[in-house]
């Protein structure tokens, strides 16, 4: 319990441009758990304070924090007044993603980007894939011409090397690892925050590239309600409304979302500009209609002082779909060329934090997940069709299945992600440690046929099935921190994690399909991932910071398994399948001054057994699988990442960063370079890529991004512009495998622009992206992941918020 001193701690904060009173801003004695917060009218006072000397430090968002030293004596009051200046270049963030505790962005020992809910709406994202665009060392890509299926990309890496997560906990997986990137609405987002490289020590499986944390808004002290609706070309439409308030101990925030989008259709096959610029009737976005909803329930002091519960609910309901648009044939998900997705999410957590005596404190979170997917794409269709031809006529389609025997695919996922946390600061020492379980099961139905035209000869040629198949996987990881404050300039922040991984697969039919039983899966596997980061201070504006660590990614839960719909038994893995295995290296610098801000980082990340996606072979093709996965090569991923931001004067802000990269395999690819692959045989002209095939795919060479804001009075105006350099992307042509190849793109900048003008408690605003509507090059929509570009124009909106 806290020594009652009678020490008594009084004052005020106001802004020091202006003078005014500022509600509600954060008040801490340095170093300890004791805090408290102004009330409406910008006062506070704190009781029972350690004697002798201490920093108290004010803060709150948007305002520069401020420390004043107080000496505090028993028995007598003391007064602090502050006074806050604005932080245009938003250094006042408080961000706990990196060492898991709480650091402003310029103190932070692990370097950390923060993209705040103002910066999300200037963007106008309306989910979380739009409002990762842009950001340093990030690309978010779609890999599907026909489902939009996106993912995101983090310094060269993919998805499934960047833990997502929400409110610190890793419920972002599995089937919300597809399409969840654009199901996640923005309407409850207060910050996303950003980690690079890494991240295993702290995160478990999957944090090999880094972190993305998305953190939830908290109620608000003063009762608010905000509503917007917008409108754009191409049926865009766009309804949010949220409320929060706090009574006494007790707060609450609603929010609901629902965003609406028609297909488009403005491209076509070509390998110019010029003839991909013409419709051919099949979607190039699908018709999407997305709905968001939720509640924050916050206690506060609920059973102790200074104690917190919070509990959240959410849920995600969208349909998707696409394809053959005349004659509005994609409206029939059941016909040729097309894929119609619903799904469907459920989440329920809780988190507890407890502060214990004046230094330590304890946090517990659980969390639940239900997703569930109900999908169909033309796949069985097609197989069925292929084995079902009439011999006398093999060049024409055959015999389509009854009408009745037609199935979605179904999956049904449940997770569970429980954590605790104990927090201590020991003198110089900030000591952290916890454990954190993933514990996930998967289930899926789909409908197949064998239709291989090598299996021409078995007698289960044709035979349509409905396959059963069952995933598992059990996570458990401990993890233990130490940040160091050697000096007050230098921090050495140490830790390590300890993971135990076991996963399965197992698969069943609804009638034989082969003579032997079908293989199953099994993986388990204890990782030690290590990590040390150092912060100095060489001067007060001046911070250098070094990070390395090891990382791990266990072969479960891969997105392209659950992006094609397809279920079980389509992609095989191997219980010989290695997990892969990473070493990562930051070294970065930030030059923090008052109104303008310099910033360079340098990465490496070497992967081992790197997991690539393939065609089956021939032994696998035998129980009706089409890919495989498979430990291909060694590779490495690094850059440089240089940054700048600046209040060039009053009202405008300009920033800019620019990053050189560089990925390449240790060896090149054997499909296009062995002479004995039997790819390559066939289609000996792919060795003229074999060189080219030691790139890592869909990692541009050089991108870079503008962001320049003017806000005068009630106006704001943005434009931000978006570089990609060259890369290398695989074209594989189902059509005439004679033509694929290994495309080096050319390099491209998107442009967007915003503009909002301010009416008292409404605002009204327009905008548009992709201003000039640049579209790639060259397009083949017989490989649905060829995309390096964007495949429509310009898009446009305009709307109406209001706060209340």
């Amino acid at each position: 319990m806290a020594q009652n001193t009678d020490a008594m701690l009084f004052g005020d904060v106001k802004a020091k441009e202006g003078g005014q009173h500022l509600s509600h801003a954060k008040i801490q004695v340095k170093g300890t758990n004791l805090k408290t917060q102004c009330d409406a009218t910008g006062h506070f006072k704190l009781s029972n304070l350690p004697v002798g000397k201490q920093v108290i430090i004010a803060t709150l968002s948007s305002y520069q924090q401020q420390e004043i030293e107080v000496n505090m004596e028993a028995n007598k009051g003391t007064g602090a007044y502050f006074e806050l200046e604005k932080d245009p270049l938003e250094l006042s963030q408080v961000v706990v993603t990196g060492t898991r505790t709480s650091h402003f962005v310029k103190d932070v020992p692990i370097r950390t980007e923060v993209l705040t809910s103002q910066a999300i709406t200037k963007k106008n994202a309306q989910n979380l894939y739009e409002a990762l665009e842009g950001v340093p060392g990030i690309r978010v890509e779609q890999q599907c011409q026909f489902c939009n299926f996106s993912e995101v990309r983090m310094q060269g890496l993919g998805a499934e090397h960047t833990q997502v997560l929400i409110d610190g906990e890793p419920i972002y997986s599995g089937l919300a690892g597809v399409y969840g990137l654009q199901q996640i609405g923005t309407n409850d987002i207060d910050r996303l925050e950003v980690v690079k490289g890494a991240g295993s020590a702290l995160y478990g499986s999957s944090a090999v590239a880094g972190a993305i944390n998305i953190i939830s808004k908290e109620p608000t002290f003063e009762p608010s309600v905000n509503g917007d609706i917008q409108f754009g070309n191409f049926g865009f439409k766009s309804y949010k409304g949220s409320g929060s308030m706090r009574y006494n101990n007790i707060g609450l925030s609603v929010f609901a979302q629902r965003t609406q989008m028609d297909a488009i259709d403005r491209t076509q096959n070509g390998l110019t500009r010029k003839e991909v610029k013409n419709k051919d009737g099949i979607s190039d976005r699908v018709d999407e209609t997305m709905n968001n909803l939720g509640f924050s329930l916050y206690f506060y002091q609920p059973f102790a002082k200074n104690d917190k519960l919070v509990l959240r609910g959410k849920a995600i309901d969208e349909h998707r779909f696409g394809g053959v648009m005349t004659n509005d044939q994609y409206m029939n998900p059941y016909t040729d060329g097309t894929e119609d997705i619903r799904t469907n999410r459920l989440s329920a957590d809780l988190a507890y934090t407890l502060p214990i005596g004046k230094h330590s404190e304890l946090n517990l979170t659980t969390a639940y997940v239900y997703h569930k997917r109900l999908a169909t794409n033309d796949t069985f269709l097609h197989d069925y069709m292929d084995s079902h031809k009439d011999p006398a006529h093999p060049d024409e389609d055959g015999a389509e299945p009854d009408v009745s025997m037609m199935r979605p695919y179904i999956a049904k996922e449940n997770t569970v992600t429980p954590s605790l946390s104990f927090t201590s600061i020991l003198g110089n020492h900030t000591l952290l440690g916890g454990v954190q379980g993933y514990f996930t099961r998967l289930r899926e139905t789909g409908l197949y046929v064998i239709s291989a035209e090598d299996e021409k000869t078995s007698p289960y040629y044709g035979v349509p099935y409905t396959s059963i198949g069952k995933k598992h996987a059990n996570e458990l990881g401990f993890f233990v921190q130490d940040e160091w404050n050697v000096t007050p300039k230098l921090i050495v922040v140490p830790g390590i994690r300890v993971d135990y991984h076991s996963s399965g697969e197992e698969y069943a039919t609804s009638v034989k399909v082969s003579d032997s039983a079908f293989p199953t899966t099994k993986f388990s596997k204890t990782t030690i991932n290590p990590r040390i980061a150092i912060k100095y201070e060489l001067t007060p504006s001046l911070i250098l910071r070094a990070n390395v660590g090891t990382g791990f990614r266990a072969p479960y839960g891969f997105s392209e398994d659950l992006h094609l719909c397809s279920g079980s038994p389509r992609v095989w893995k191997s219980s010989n399948l290695k997990g892969e295995r990473a070493i990562s290296y930051n070294l970065s610098a930030d030059y923090y001054a008052k109104k303008y801000q310099f910033s360079i980082n340098i990465f490496r990340t070497n992967l081992k057994d790197k997991i690539q996606f393939s065609p089956a072979d021939d032994e696998v093709k035998k129980f009706g699988y089409s890919y495989q996965w498979e430990n291909v090569d060694d590779a490495y991923v690094q850059g440089v990442e240089l940054g700048a931001k600046a209040n060039l004067f009053r009202n405008f802000n300009a920033g800019i960063n620019w990053t050189f990269n560089q990925g390449k395999f240790k060896h090149e690819r054997a499909d296009w370079s062995d002479p004995n692959d039997e790819t390559v045989k066939e289609f000996p002209q792919r060795l003229q890529y074999a060189k080219d095939s030691r790139n890592v795919s869909r990692f541009p060479a050089m991108t870079g991004d503008i962001d320049l804001d003017y806000t005068p009075g009630t106006w704001t105006f943005s434009l931000t512009s978006s570089l990609q350099g060259r890369m290398f992307i695989d074209y594989n042509s189902e059509d005439d495998g004679a033509t694929s190849k290994i495309k080096k793109t050319n390099t491209f900048m998107i442009f967007n622009c915003r503009a909002a003008k301010r009416f008292g408690s409404c605002t009204v605003y327009a905008g548009a992206k992709n201003i000039f509507s640049y579209i790639q090059d060259e397009k083949h929509t017989d490989d649905a992941a060829f995309m390096y570009a964007p495949v429509y124009g310009a898009t446009w909106y305009v709307g109406l918020s209001v706060r209340l």
